[in-house]
């Protein structure tokens, strides 16, 4: 919780760095000694030490790659510590993520906030090195009494927002080098007539119970780690044997997600950056992968035919370049996870604590801390560091509050609460 949820300086605090030491002779008797030896290894070397299931470390590692993470990656082989605590608790919302979107912009409208809709900010109201403000593409300036918040990328913030003339030689040059090529993903949502029926309901029935299923030819964890490989050379397709994809079917749980008696099932994998084809290539790319994925998938689940299919909706990283702080690869990720870009380093040591070389002017978003995905860790580390810049209030610290043990109790709630349904049903 110490790692999710508070941003870079503050992890640094003794009482955080004395409730680490606190674990760790647990995490000795478990056989599972985070030495020097996994420290700098790759996420698929450690998973191969740590468990014997071969199945259990393609789990893992699959669960790191959609955290956008290159399996092969020296340096990152503790991650699969943490990747194996939060696979339990992995989860989706009822009527798709979108519903946590409209739910906040509710909250902000009972508040009072005021929204501009399909309007490109500009430039951040710079005076005197103090955010003042922005200005929107229309030349429409809206004051900031407070502060300014980003969720774009860096190079947005840097170069775009705030204007190279206001940044330091080796900030700038930090951002320019950012890597943004890995983790863009082949998204596809399915509408079909009936549910995928695997071939392995005859001795795993509880395959419908799986809410994120990875498909791969066996279960040598190799496999994925050349998905990788051939991700970071940019080769594209890879050999049908490394096609590793993910699938979903959350409407056998939540009837919302699609018309009575039909289903949406989704997939992931991982693709090649935006740039590199052109929009013509890109939809004969789309096209092509649909086919090859119903070929492969249909493997798996002899029913997963075009019959079945009542339409497909195909993002691929080109399509995902539509949220602008995507922009340029359509990385889901917004840059890369080597070790040089996570944690105090994400994006870069000068920007990791959201704040920026511009006074009440704070970034946050999936390039920042924890990053890769749509979670609260991000804005909720930046409130943070906002609350303790300007003395704001500090919910966390409130008695019966307090952090971490709060979050860690809630988080025992909830896995009871799963277990308690499972053993009811």
């Amino acid at each position: 919780m110490d790692m999710l949820f508070l941003p870079a300086e503050m992890r640094m605090a003794p009482e955080v760095l004395q409730r680490q030491m606190e674990v760790f002779p647990k995490l000795i008797e478990a056989d599972m000694e985070p030495d020097g030896m996994i420290l700098s290894a790759s996420p698929y070397r450690a998973a191969r030490e740590w468990f014997e299931s071969q199945e259990l470390q393609s789990c893992l590692l699959r669960l790191a790659v959609t955290g956008a993470c290159d399996i092969t990656e020296p340096g990152n082989g503790v991650m699969v510590l943490g990747m194996a605590t939060s696979l339990s608790t992995i989860g989706f919302n009822r009527g798709g993520t979108h519903m946590i979107a409209h739910a906040a912009h509710q909250v902000l409208n009972h508040l009072g906030c005021e929204f501009h809709i399909n309007k490109n900010v500009e430039k951040v109201i710079i005076e005197n090195g103090t955010a003042k403000g922005i200005r929107l593409h229309d030349g429409t300036e809206i004051g900031a009494r407070k502060l300014v918040v980003s969720t774009l990328n860096p190079n947005q913030l840097i170069f775009d927002l705030i204007g190279r003339e206001h940044v330091e030689d080796k900030l700038a040059r930090r951002v320019e080098l950012l890597e943004n090529v890995f983790g863009c993903i082949m998204w596809y949502s399915f509408a079909v007539h009936e549910k995928p029926r695997y071939r392995a309901e005859v001795f795993n029935p509880d395959i419908n119970e799986t809410e994120w299923l990875g498909l791969q030819p066996d279960p040598d964890p190799i496999h994925i780690a050349r998905e990788c490989r051939h991700a970071k050379l940019l080769q594209w397709p890879p050999p049908k044997d490394d096609y590793c994809p993910t699938v979903w079917c959350n409407s056998m749980v939540d009837p919302s997600y699609a018309p009575e008696g039909k289903h949406v099932l989704q997939n992931e994998q991982l693709g090649p950056p935006a740039s590199m084809f052109s929009e013509k290539q890109w939809l004969e790319i789309g096209e092509q992968y649909t086919k090859d994925l119903i070929d492969l998938w249909k493997d798996y689940a002899p029913n997963m035919t075009w019959d079945n299919i009542i339409g497909v909706d195909t993002n691929t990283p080109y399509d995902h370049n539509r949220m602008s702080n995507l922009l340029p690869n359509g990385t889901m990720a917004g840059v890369d996870r080597p070790p040089h870009q996570i944690n105090e380093n994400r994006p870069t040591p000068e920007l990791a604590n959201h704040r920026t070389p511009i006074k009440n002017l704070y970034a946050t978003g999936g390039c920042w801390h924890v990053g890769t995905n749509a979670g609260s860790s991000e804005s909720y580390n930046c409130y943070k560091i906002i609350a303790k810049d300007m003395n704001l209030g500090k919910p966390w610290e409130e008695p019966g509050n307090e952090e971490p043990y709060s979050l860690v109790e809630k988080l025992k709630t909830v896995r009871k609460r799963v277990q308690d349904t499972v053993k009811k049903d």
